[in-house]
């Protein structure tokens, strides 16, 4: 956990030092309304580096209702410096358990392969291999014990200032108590960009502070295993600011159950980020 901070605290200081960089990293040809949803997984591959950070209230823990906070961090990758072939970790940590107060590193997802099959500036489409590890600790009600795999589909459609996202996600274990699920995720945006126009909204505009608005809607059915039946879904909505002569982004938006399922009764997101290259960090 101490290294973690230490990681997250080096990169973030760092980055702040390194010259403007694109909302997108440096070179990538796609759409500046392509931004940052909260939950729904963007399509366009880069490197990247994100913290998120989460407020529940209402959250179900065993018998009783109370606070948690989560946060995890995203790095990600663009192995061919071509947008089209990358891969991701998601690293949780959160004080979701069985146990008050306690904290600490959940289940991490691995998106070992993510292929862009269509890579255009308006319009992209990728596969994605995750695989779950069981990395929580599960006596503390922190993992499930579980390696699982998954079949995901990202799809990204930019049109002048709009922006729309989807994902289709299957998920199924390998070892730990069997189970298996479907996530499906849906995301519209609209960015204020100035310079638009009747084109493709620039990569970097030329204004100070891009805002935007979000709305997400997200549905995650468990089809076996001890949750069989269960069905949650929520929607999220949300303001982005984004200074593209730097390239950081913040998004803060919140996330409420519309289904009778629910794990909590809001949520409340703050998002950090950025797309320095990780070949401009290192060297």
């Amino acid at each position: 956990m101490k290294s973690l901070k230490i990681f997250v605290l080096a990169l973030l200081t760092y980055s702040l030092g390194l010259q403007s960089a694109l909302a997108h990293q440096k070179g990538a040809p796609f759409s500046g309304a392509m931004g940052e949803p909260f939950l729904v997984h963007h399509a366009h591959i880069e490197d990247e580096q994100i913290l998120n950070f989460n407020y529940f209230v209402g959250f179900r823990a065993e018998d009783e209702k109370r606070s948690a906070i989560s946060n995890s961090l995203e790095l990600a990758i663009d192995w061919t410096g071509e947008f089209r072939l990358g891969s991701e970790i998601i690293i949780p940590f959160s004080n979701e358990g069985k146990t008050r107060g306690e904290y600490g590193l959940g289940d991490i997802e691995l998106q070992l392969i993510k292929y862009a099959f269509l890579n255009q500036p308006e319009r992209i489409l990728t596969g994605v291999f995750e695989i779950g590890l069981p990395t929580g600790n599960e006596n503390l009600g922190l993992g499930d014990n579980q390696t699982a795999l998954g079949a995901l589909l990202f799809f990204d459609q930019a049109y002048r200032n709009w922006y729309l996202g989807f994902n289709a996600e299957f998920v199924s274990t390998v070892s730990g108590p069997s189970s298996k699920e479907i996530e499906l995720g849906l995301a519209i945006s609209y960015s204020f960009i100035h310079e638009t126009g009747d084109g493709v909204a620039p990569s970097r505009p030329s204004q100070f502070m891009v805002p935007s608005l979000s709305v997400e809607l997200l549905s995650e059915s468990i089809l076996s295993g001890e949750e069989k039946g269960e069905n949650i879904v929520t929607f999220l909505s949300g303001l982005q600011l984004w200074h593209p002569d730097s390239g950081w982004q913040i998004r803060m938006g919140v996330q409420f159950p519309v289904s009778s399922d629910r794990e909590y009764d809001y949520n409340v997101h703050f998002k950090i980020g950025n797309h320095f290259s990780w070949g401009r960090i290192f060297n």
